[in-house]
Formats: structure tokens, C-alpha cells, sequence
């Protein structure tokens, strides 16, 4: 267990937006495995969403396997959906985007039923694109004051995991 002491020291240094390191920089690359992905994406995934048991298994070349099943028809098999990064967030105002590879027509007319407040907040679906707003999940989950402080990040995937690319600065 960190020493509590440590703990304040950092609290501190967030809730002054790190101003005793301004001028900091730091870039990483960060390996996200499908198991840690996908708890991830549950712990975060609200109650009453529309869909359940999602899963999502990256590929390579920037592709991404997702499945799910419909929350209110559990009478239908999982459904899975390709889906390849299309466009690199900039934040705080440029989403992620993907594209939908396959069943993209099915999906156009799920958009229409789905109504803006059926998507958790911060991912929206734009005919056969998914649009996910980094700065506003990452506000949603605790964490809104680091998106002020990213530089950039570059999302790809590689077999079996997501590799995001980011560069931080003070």
C-alpha cells in the first residue's frame, strides 16, 4: 500500500494542476491487453446501457472485433462488428473515429432507433462511423482535468491488443 503521505503529495499536485512540475513532459506507449481492455470497458460501461456482454478483441492492422449482445431482445445471439480506426482524436475536440466494416446497413438503422441518450456519453454513432469523445470519458470517469494536459494520442491496435501512443506535457 502507497504511504499515505505520497498519496497527499500527488493529490496535491493535481488539484494544482501540476504547477510545481510546469513544463513537464512525458510521452509513453502504453500496451493495453484484451483482458485488461475489456475490464476496463466493463467498469466503465453504465448501467442500463443498450447493449451487454460486450467484448472487444483488437487486431492487427488497426481493426477491432466487437460483440454484443442487445440488452432488451436477450432472446438474440451476440452480434459482432468490425470495426477499423479511421480517424486520430485531437483534444479536446476531435473525436476518435471508427469505421463500421461490417453490417454497416444494419447498424445505419440502428442509429435511427437509438436514441442520443441510449449511448453512454461521449460515444455516438454517425451512420457507418463510431464516435467516441475521449475528452468527455475521460471527464466522465474521474479524470476530465488530464485532457488538458495531452498533447496527442494515437489509438492503433495490434493482435490481441490496443497500443495508445501519448504525449503528455505541464
Amino acid at each position: 500500500m502507497p504511504d499515505p503521505r505520497l498519496l497527499r503529495l500527488l493529490e496535491q499536485l493535481r488539484a494544482s494542476r501540476f504547477a510545481d512540475v510546469k513544463g513537464a513532459r512525458f510521452s509513453a506507449q502504453i500496451p493495453v491487453g484484451e483482458r485488461l481492455l475489456n475490464e476496463i470497458v466493463q467498469a466503465v460501461l453504465p448501467a442500463g446501457a443498450p447493449v451487454k456482454d460486450l467484448h472487444i478483441r483488437p487486431q492487427a492492422g488497426n481493426m477491432l472485433a466487437v460483440r454484443a449482445r442487445a440488452a432488451r431482445l436477450e432472446f438474440l445471439p451476440p452480434v459482432t462488428i468490425t470495426l477499423q480506426i479511421e480517424q486520430q482524436p485531437q483534444l479536446p475536440d476531435t473525436p476518435l473515429v471508427l469505421r463500421i466494416l461490417s453490417l454497416p446497413g444494419l447498424l445505419s438503422m440502428a442509429g435511427s432507433m437509438l436514441s442520443a441518450n441510449s449511448l453512454p456519453p461521449g460515444i455516438r454513432l454517425d451512420r457507418d462511423r463510431v464516435l467516441v469523445d475521449v475528452r468527455q470519458l475521460l471527464e466522465r470517469n474521474g479524470f476530465g482535468e488530464v485532457s488538458a494536459f495531452v498533447d496527442r494520442l494515437h489509438v492503433a491496435s495490434e493482435e490481441g491488443r490496443l497500443v495508445l501512443d501519448v504525449d503528455l506535457r505541464a
